[in-house]
């Protein structure tokens, strides 16, 4: 389930994608935003109840953020069910 926001501050669009985890997402250790990043290096990812996930836990490719090799934090970390808030510049 993804719901989302969209933030403007003067020019500035953030998107804001809250996602409940569905199976596939858990299987193929990624999910799809709602919007393109401006730059991969402007998204952020945190888990809903836990903490903030630092750039190493993680890559994004496209509209996708990805967790898909051993050496990435999220790699043990997500689950079906859990819930995540991404939030990167759309601008």
């Amino acid at each position: 389930m993804l719901n989302w926001d969209l933030i403007t501050r003067g020019t500035d669009m953030f998107g804001v994608d809250y996602r409940t985890l569905t199976s596939t997402d858990a299987t193929n250790r990624y999910m799809s935003l709602s919007g393109t990043p401006t730059s991969s290096l402007d998204v952020a990812v945190d888990l809903v109840g836990g903490t903030a996930q630092g750039t190493t836990d993680y890559y994004v490719d496209g509209t996708n953020v990805k967790w898909d090799m051993t050496s990435y934090g999220l790699y043990s970390m997500l689950a079906t069910g859990d819930k995540v808030r991404v939030i990167y510049d759309r601008s």
